[in-house]
């Protein structure tokens, strides 16, 4: 943290909604989050909505966006949140000068595309119910990997409809399958805290495996507990 200080703007605050980046903009920097939660998202021409993956604190927020010319996506706080950035002309002073730091940006991108193809798997290929659990074991693992929690609870600071749009189901769907989930004895979710009772039922349940998270280069002992 020490070497990235050297590279990272001011902290600066955003407001629960407030975009930090949008689709078209042209991004000239490297946001990392710090507290808080953020969204990336689309919105379709007929003004659908679909969330493409979570981000918590600890989070870089697109390594590669510095390539691009024009942001594909938005991303938005979800709740009130702080962040810093790495200026775009800074960034590969940073790769040549601490190779260490670099190979860490890269795992964070290696992450966030295995979790967006996870995603799509999970809309894909499995029941809302499995879909739910799967999401709900990704939160913790990521959670614990940041340092967030030591147990099977985490802190989940959003809403059971913003839950849901990101799996793809209604917001009365939703609510069917967390009944259904708690009533199964496998999750609980109160004053926006979820606790997952059963790990290993849960696992299976949902068939997740955390190995896309590549965690056995971040968090060697959290890795073996999986």
């Amino acid at each position: 943290m020490q070497a990235l200080e050297h590279y990272i703007t001011p902290i600066r605050s955003l407001r629960k909604s407030e975009d930090l980046i949008r689709v078209d903009d042209s991004p000239n920097e490297v946001s990392i989050l710090l507290e808080g939660w953020a969204t990336r998202y689309k919105v379709t021409d007929n003004g659908k909505y679909q969330a493409l993956g979570f981000l918590i604190p600890g989070d870089a927020c697109d390594i590669h966006i510095t390539l691009v010319d024009k942001m594909d996506h938005s991303i938005c706080a979800v709740i009130p949140s702080q962040v810093t950035s790495i200026p775009k002309h800074r960034i590969q002073e940073l790769y040549e000068s601490h190779p260490r730091l670099s190979r860490a940006l890269f795992w964070s991108m290696l992450v966030d595309e295995a979790t967006l193809r996870q995603w799509l798997v999970n809309i894909g290929g499995r029941q809302a119910d499995q879909r739910m659990a799967h999401l709900f074991c990704e939160l913790l693992i990521r959670s614990r990997a940041a340092g967030l929690t030591d147990d099977h609870s985490f802190m989940l600071p959003i809403t059971q409809q913003q839950v849901g749009e990101a799996m793809g189901i209604t917001p009365v769907h939703t609510n069917r399958v967390i009944s259904k989930l708690r009533s199964e004895g496998l999750v609980s979710w109160e004053n926006r805290s979820v606790t997952i009772h059963d790990w290993e039922r849960m696992k299976v349940f949902s068939d997740f495996d955390a190995n896309y998270l590549h965690l056995d280069k971040a968090s060697p002992s959290l890795a073996k507990e999986l």
